[in-house]
């Protein structure tokens, strides 16, 4: 058997924007297979709220393209600037389209990815920083009137309800909103096409945070008939920030010809019928959709798998870490899901747990149970944050990456990803963060500014590292580095240094 190690592969990402957990996890997804993945000039990313220099990414493309082997990249960058300027620029349509021209030219093969436009259910001034300025007064009503135009398109509301739902919206605002979304569509339906005439050779169009009724599910619907007209193979499922550590992981493996075989279980089997929050459909189905994403096959025998994922199944009452307080109890199920991860991995096998029993945090007993029976840090994976979608993906991806590359930089990497998401989404996010805002809200202050808050980074950093030394999995992990790239608490990133006493660490 040769000893040689595999070909380096290079591939160009356009990730959807600048944050750690898209354009940094699928660079990271690269370090873990054994990838080198190109990221564009910092000078041409959009910054949260600001466009990219589309121009400058294309010219980007087209430069860089004999230089790698593959391209991964966002449309909502390329023509739109990014993943929140889609929500905001005000583009034409005869603006956009022809941004897609330069796919046309790249020689090397193009998987794209698009996300259908959200629509968020609230009214938060916060939060509408992501969306056009009126979403902080009327989100609630926009919401409820794109449910009230859905459902009555699918015979199941009349045209009162619709009129009602019309009477609490401004007219400027609903139409803002819909030219917006005819925009975003046609881009979609223009990714179609460039998918059937093979220009794009893979295709993922996904829902970021969606409702099974709505105007986002009603586009879904006409691309999924599209897609089949044209017969264009497109992926459409719910999804959107994990899709570029998705692609990058589906490249790879076709470039080594490997197509990994994940067997899916839970304690919970009927929890993965259920309807994770933001989501369309059961979670089930969304996981047989990010293993085609990412180029694999479902089996069903976890002996002939190479790669075992543990479901840590939605809870029957669903619950959010960034809503109101969870106070289940969530023990039984946790120790369930720890000792079925246990037994695998006495088995000898490959083991990733996804986290999707609640949105936008792991449960903290679940983390507390695998760290109890030996398992946490024997993991191939761990993921449990924003979306099922989001933890599925980026889970999947990362639980993979060591049939690609098994070098020891490869290996560090790994771990290294691992430890920091424990970190992150198993207590950052749905324990760290909710007290934060808990202060905040105390103090009478939203989220951001978070200059509000004394020395934060440090603090976070201080509360990170205690927290983790009683972990067993995280012994001798210091957090060092902490920031917020778009200054508002849930998109956290940071650094891990380890101490003196650890052994074997990266």
């Amino acid at each position: 058997m040769s000893t040689q190690a595999p070909q380096q592969i290079r591939i160009a990402v356009l990730p959807p924007d600048e944050r750690p957990n898209t354009a940094g996890y699928a660079a990271w997804i690269g370090a873990c297979s054994g990838a080198d993945v190109i990221l564009p000039p910092a000078a041409l990313m959009p910054r949260f709220r600001e466009p990219a220099d589309t121009a400058g990414l294309a010219a980007w493309l087209r430069e860089i393209d004999g230089e790698v082997d593959a391209h991964v990249i966002s449309l909502d960058l390329l023509v739109h600037g990014g993943l929140i300027p889609s929500r905001l620029t005000h583009d034409r349509i005869a603006d956009v389209i022809p941004r897609l021209d330069v796919l046309r030219d790249l020689r090397s093969p193009i998987s794209a990815y698009q996300v259908i436009t959200r629509l968020p259910h609230y009214d938060n001034a916060t939060r509408s920083r992501q969306e056009p300025e009126y979403w902080a007064t009327h989100g609630r009503h926009l919401f409820a009137l794109s449910q009230a135009w859905d459902r009555q398109a699918r015979g199941e509301a009349d045209l009162d309800e619709v009129r009602a739902a019309r009477a609490a919206v401004p007219a400027e605002y609903a139409g803002d909103l819909v030219r917006r979304r005819l925009r975003n569509h046609d881009v979609n339906l223009a990714a179609l096409g460039l998918a059937a005439d093979g220009t794009v050779r893979d295709l993922v169009i996904t829902s970021d945070d969606t409702a099974p009724r709505g105007l986002p599910a009603a586009e879904r619907l006409a691309l999924s008939a599209w897609n089949d007209r044209l017969d264009a193979g497109a992926l459409l499922y719910p999804g959107a920030d994990e899709v570029p550590s998705v692609l990058v992981s589906r490249v790879i493996g076709q470039a080594r010809g490997i197509m990994p075989r994940i067997f899916v279980t839970s304690p919970d089997a009927a929890g993965l019928s259920r309807i994770a929050p933001y989501e369309d459909r059961p979670v089930d189905q969304g996981i047989s959709q990010q293993i085609l994403a990412l180029g694999g096959v479902r089996v069903d025998v976890a002996s002939d798998a190479d790669l075992v994922l543990v479901i840590h199944a939605p809870a029957e009452e669903s619950g959010d870490f960034t809503g109101t307080p969870i106070d289940q109890d969530s023990r039984p199920a946790s120790a369930a899901v720890a000792a079925e991860t246990a037994a695998h991995l006495a088995a000898g096998r490959r083991v990733a747990v996804a986290d999707v029993r609640y949105a936008n945090g792991s449960d903290p007993a679940l983390v507390t149970a695998l760290d109890d029976v030996d398992a946490l840090g024997e993991l191939a994976a761990f993921g449990g944050w924003n979306t099922a979608g989001n933890t599925l993906g980026t889970t999947l991806a990362a639980g993979v990456s060591a049939l690609f590359d098994n070098s020891a930089a490869s290996s560090a990497a790994r771990r290294r990803y691992l430890l920091t998401k424990i970190i992150k989404d198993g207590h950052y996010l749905p324990v760290l963060r909710v007290r934060l805002l808990q202060e905040l809200a105390e103090r009478g202050l939203s989220d951001p500014p978070l200059e509000e808050i004394p020395a934060l980074a440090e603090r976070v950093a201080e509360e990170l590292t205690e927290w983790a030394s009683g972990i067993l999995a995280l012994r001798g992990i210091r957090v060092v580095k902490v920031r917020w790239p778009w200054s508002y608490l849930f998109t956290v990133d940071f650094e891990i240094e380890t101490t003196a006493d650890t052994e074997q660490m990266p």
